[in-house]
């Protein structure tokens, strides 16, 4: 482009903001805004380009330095015109009056420079020095261009790098409260759980000592029928003993026969009471694995106790059955009730000495979860 093909066309971009921001209602308040701040960076680009490569060469020629003075006070007035227009609100007729005077300002400053100043410098340049300033304006417009393009791709990019920081920080947010729930729920089903344990083992204990007392009460019932049926057998036999004295008749075998029949009775009742022993004795050991050890130690001496008094019973069956005298039953007799009574003492006391020792370690894990949580 020639020198005045370029100073003809800077204003022409100027100019259609201008008829633009012109064709706005007081409503559109956004949209003025806009073509507001479009106007401000063309005109201030436009004086800035004729200030920094026109004037100067304006003020090398005598002829030409007055109007350099004249370009630069009216670019002065552009500038305040400007400033006073971005001052008013952008909602009322107030601001289309100030942008008519700026307007008219403009379109002077323009017809200044198409009839006194193009003339005037095309005079005083030669054809290159008007190519090269032809040239240098129209690589500042492009420059400015340039600029401007850069200046929005870096805001477009920093607005999205601000959008992607925003966006990772409400995820990080969201990310906190939701480990902070999953927290908070992984805590509650814990303590849920750990209740549930607490209860769970306050039962077995609970329950593992209901088995030993009820142990202790078949142990205590048992003993007393045993011995109950053990004395009423030894009274049946004295009173046997005294019907043989007075039937001689009677040969000694058939008494000791029926002594051995009584016998057999009594380890019947044996085998009949232990039986709600044994029951509880299962129960004891589906409660923990300290009632298991303990209903084990149980059940050892109860089945002592038991070959005992059957081992007992035998034999008094057998020496009985040899006895000549009536003397000499009443001596067996006597010796396998004190021999019977003695071992069932024995084996009450070892019984009840196994159900304590478990009574305490069956409460121990208790009591200390109890101080643990105190």
């Amino acid at each position: 482009m020639t020198l005045r093909q370029t100073i003809q066309a800077a204003p022409a971009k100027t100019t259609e903001l201008i008829t633009k921001l012109a064709a706005t209602s007081n409503q559109a308040v956004k949209t003025r805004e806009s073509l507001f701040a479009q106007l401000t960076e063309e005109l201030t680009r436009y004086v800035e380009i004729e200030e920094q490569h026109l004037l100067p060469l304006l003020r090398k020629h005598p002829d030409t330095k007055e109007l350099a003075a004249d370009a630069l006070k009216g670019n002065k007035d552009l500038r305040a015109a400007l400033a006073k227009l971005s001052e008013l609100p952008k909602d009322n007729d107030a601001f289309l009056s100030e942008l008519a005077e700026l307007n008219k300002g403009f379109q002077q400053h323009v017809r200044n420079e198409t009839k006194e100043l193009l003339p005037a410098l095309l005079k005083a340049l030669s054809d290159e020095e008007a190519g090269a300033l032809a040239a240098t304006m129209e690589g500042a417009v492009a420059e400015a261009e340039q600029a401007k393009r850069d200046a929005k791709r870096e805001e477009a990019a920093q607005a999205k790098r601000q959008a992607e920081e925003a966006e990772q920080a409400e995820e990080v947010q969201r990310a906190e409260v939701r480990a902070q729930k999953a927290a908070e729920r992984e805590e509650k089903r814990e303590e849920a759980a750990q209740a549930k344990r607490q209860a769970e083992e306050a039962e077995q204990a609970a329950e593992a000592q209901r088995a030993v007392v009820r142990a202790q009460q078949a142990a205590a019932q048992s003993a007393r029928e045993s011995t109950e049926k053990v004395v009423e057998m030894v009274g049946r036999g004295a009173a046997s003993l005294q019907d043989s004295a007075r039937q001689v008749t009677a040969t000694m075998t058939e008494r000791a026969q029926q002594i051995a029949s009584e016998t057999r009775d009594a380890m019947a009742v044996y085998s009949g009471s232990s039986q709600p022993f044994a029951e509880d004795l299962q129960a004891i050991r589906a409660s923990s694995a300290v009632s298991r050890e303990a209903a084990s130690e149980v059940y050892t001496a109860w089945m002592e106790w038991v070959e005992k008094a059957t081992r007992g019973n035998a034999e008094m069956s057998q020496q009985l059955i040899q006895c000549r005298s009536v003397k000499q039953v009443a001596e067996v007799q006597r010796q396998f009730m004190s021999g019977a009574l003695r071992n069932w003492m024995e084996s009450r006391a070892k019984v009840l000495e196994i159900a304590q020792r478990a009574s305490r370690q069956a409460l121990r894990p208790l009591d200390g979860r109890l101080s643990e949580t105190a």
